[in-house]
């Protein structure tokens, strides 16, 4: 009898633990693989610093398939108070013209400037820049040193973003920002990555 009575307080407490999961905010559960979820992602670019994403529309591809220029974008899930790192967590990603008023962090001290918006080139409508789109922003490295436009749900912890094709900065403007978010393992967090010539 006291083993039933067990079973089902255990049952209970399972399902009032699941049903307070979300992807907004809290402990996520992992559904395969490391079952711990990750309560915040923590970015960091190809230099290790954290929050500093700036891109040149003007710059160099770095290799083989990229289509310009591009800055990579490190996400490493963390857990708790902490910030335990949850080992193999690996994310989707999208991204979207930033289309509010927000800020970018210029350098590692953390000086924040604002963020422009970008304008298309012709016609009146911004492209699709998600990795759904003919247009995308997002790329990874592809086995052998190249890099590959990110495929729709495909999960990685490193993605590279590029400056999108068929926008331009509005006028008295020299940036525009994409943000790009990551998702993965019970939590989502965002972060803008500046297009300009001079971070």
């Amino acid at each position: 009898m006291r083993r039933h009575a067990f079973h089902a307080v255990a049952l209970a407490a399972t399902a009032a633990i699941l049903s307070g999961c979300g992807t907004s905010g809290g402990y996520g559960f992992q559904t395969s693989g490391n079952a711990r979820g990750i309560s915040s992602i923590i970015f960091s670019n190809g230099s290790g610093q954290t929050n500093v994403f700036a891109v040149s529309p003007t710059g160099i591809a770095p290799g083989p398939g990229a289509p310009g220029p591009l800055v990579q974008v490190n996400a490493q899930g963390v857990s708790g108070s902490n910030n335990v790192v949850v080992p193999n967590a690996s994310f989707t990603w999208t991204a979207a013209f930033t289309q509010s008023p927000a800020t970018y962090t210029s350098n590692n001290l953390g000086a924040q400037k604002n963020c422009a918006f970008a304008v298309p080139t012709s016609g009146v409508t911004l492209p699709d820049i998600s990795p759904f789109s003919s247009t995308p922003v997002l790329y990874y490295q592809a086995p052998g040193g190249g890099y590959a436009p990110l495929a729709p749900n495909q999960q990685s912890s490193t993605v590279f973003v590029t400056p999108a094709q068929g926008v331009t900065f509005a006028s008295g403007s020299s940036n525009y920002c994409i943000t790009v978010t990551a998702i993965g393992n019970g939590a989502q967090a965002n972060l803008q990555v500046v297009v300009t010539n001079s971070p």
